[in-house]
């Protein structure tokens, strides 16, 4: 098998580069218009980008390949439109993040109008870790019975490891947590020097060495906030009363 190509499995990018973008996806449970902005920065947003989206009752929309600033606080801001019947002037969705990295923001439960709501900030292909600041072609590792680990290194397939990806993982030897999978990476130490050994590639939402911790949360998923028509104050209060339903995406990515 020739070894040509695992040279090339590596490209050297500056350190400060990463590649990767947001994708929001959106539910509206009644026909409305909505404005959704992206910036970077929390308290004096900067980069701003603008999207008007119309939304028929029950329809999901999605915006993609919206890009991001890595390391940098970020906030998404929803502004819906009226639904008068409820009394429902507009309703602001706010989400702000104070370290931007690969995430997913999907709340268990949201308010009416929107029925499900995700935000998804992903590395573009061929990229990973936390920042999509390491780059590994995993097309090329595949033609030399490689595969890209999460975090960028180069490693065997799933279930194998040793020198020559020859030696079958049972399981105990990471004793991942939280539905991590334990897998073969060959990543460089302080020296430069390639090391052979095993780590655990944590399920979503968890860290550490076995996966045991439970990643930080910067901030709240998300803020709302509902405005009413002052003609029909009480109606409004009802609709906000009763319109906490659960997240339909949020259901549908953990199935």
């Amino acid at each position: 098998m020739p070894h040509l190509p695992i040279f090339l499995l590596f490209i050297q990018y500056p350190l400060i580069h990463s590649s990767g973008y947001l994708e929001l996806l959106l539910k509206s449970a009644f026909p409305l218009n909505a404005t959704i902005e992206f910036s970077d920065d929390i308290y004096f947003p900067t980069n701003k980008r603008v999207y008007n989206l119309s939304f028929g009752a029950d329809e999901l929309r999605m915006l993609t390949n919206i890009p991001v600033t890595f390391r940098r606080p970020a906030t998404v801001l929803i502004t819906s439109g009226a639904v008068e019947k409820f009394g429902l002037k507009f309703e602001t969705i706010r989400s702000e993040r104070w370290d931007t990295r690969v995430m997913t923001i999907s709340p268990e439960r949201i308010h009416l109008p929107f029925s499900g709501f995700v935000i998804d900030i992903k590395c573009d292909r061929n990229w990973y870790g936390p920042y999509c600041e390491q780059y590994c072609n995993n097309e090329l590792a595949e033609t030399v019975n490689r595969r890209c680990t999460d975090s960028g290194a180069l490693g065997c397939p799933l279930y194998s490891y040793g020198p020559k990806c020859n030696q079958r993982i049972h399981g105990p030897e990471c004793e991942c947590e939280n539905k991590g999978i334990c897998v073969s990476s060959f990543p460089k130490n302080s020296s430069g020097i390639t090391v052979d050994e095993l780590v655990c590639e944590c399920s979503y939402g968890y860290m550490g060495k076995r996966c045991e911790q439970k990643e930080y949360e910067y901030a709240a998923p998300i803020t709302v906030e509902m405005h009413g028509f002052q003609r029909k104050s009480d109606l409004m209060e009802q609709f906000y009363n009763q319109s906490l339903v659960v997240n339909e995406l949020n259901v549908f990515r953990w199935i």
